[in-house]
């Protein structure tokens, strides 16, 4: 009898045939012209899934690297930072932003809910740098408002950046990155039935900006060398070649469902 392993998690979920098949066919060196033009191609396939006009790079790491990523290029040490946690993936930005400095405000909600715009409003202030929250809190399976967020953002006029953890809800909910204001926009490759181990995040002019007045030390997930790179089809440092091939074969399964149910 033939036996197959389901996952039901929310990331890892089960691997797409052609993102498999991608994977074994990747055989290219990373400086090759080959490789470099898989990766211009998935990176317009990644803005196009995203909706973005954003500049997109991407990395060798699993979702937290992007999280931590975010953190340490666009806050400096004593920097003011609101989070909204209300599961461990919340808790996870908490943390991110305490060990590189940052004074850390928080709007909690207990696992299974969602937060009250009051209370954001009322921890919102003008010093506030940047808000960190999930689109889909992993642990608990709750969507959270990123809209009525970025909304309350321009509403008070805020100086803060809008970053969004949207590992788990990348292609199952709606995210208007460049319409509601989204600064970074953070994804990584498992939700998208690609194995874990890349991820990317895709990242305002305003928050480009924002990484040259940080202070933070930066080496591998320096995000200004990755964009640099990007520009000509590379990575800064190895790229996880068989990732990126499979990436590309996923976006591109994804779009031909778009187009054939009539949304592309």
């Amino acid at each position: 009898m033939i036996r197959k392993t389901r996952l039901f998690t929310p990331g890892p979920t089960p691997l797409l045939p052609a993102a498999q098949q991608a994977m074994a066919a990747a055989d290219m060196h990373p400086g090759s012209p080959e490789f470099r033009a898989l990766y211009l191609r998935v990176l317009s396939q990644l803005k196009e899934f995203l909706g973005t006009e954003n500049d997109v790079v991407c990395l060798s790491a699993s979702g937290t690297g992007a999280m931590e990523a975010s953190v340490s290029n666009l806050t400096s040490p004593g920097d003011r930072v609101l989070v909204l946690s209300a599961g461990k993936y919340g808790e996870r930005w908490t943390t991110l932003a305490a060990n590189f400095g940052c004074a850390v405000d928080v709007v909690t909600a207990p696992y299974g809910d969602t937060f009250a715009l009051d209370e954001i409003k009322a921890k919102l202030k003008l010093e506030t740098r940047c808000v960190f929250m999930q689109s889909t809190e992993s642990s608990t399976g709750v969507q959270h408002s990123v809209e009525a967020v970025a909304k309350l953002l321009k509403e008070t006029e805020s100086e803060a950046l809008l970053v969004v953890d949207a590992i788990a809800a990348l292609g199952t909910t709606e995210l208007q990155v460049d319409a509601w204001g989204i600064d970074a926009l953070i994804g990584a490759s498992q939700t998208l039935k690609v194995s874990p181990g890349l991820s990317f995040l895709a990242l305002s002019e305003k928050a480009w900006d924002r990484m040259e007045a940080s202070y933070n030390p930066r080496y591998y997930f320096d995000l200004r060398k990755q964009r640099k790179s990007a520009t000509h089809g590379e990575m800064a440092y190895t790229p996880p070649v068989a990732l990126i091939a499979a990436l590309g074969a996923a976006l591109d399964w994804i779009a031909a469902q778009k187009v054939s149910d009539g949304r592309g």
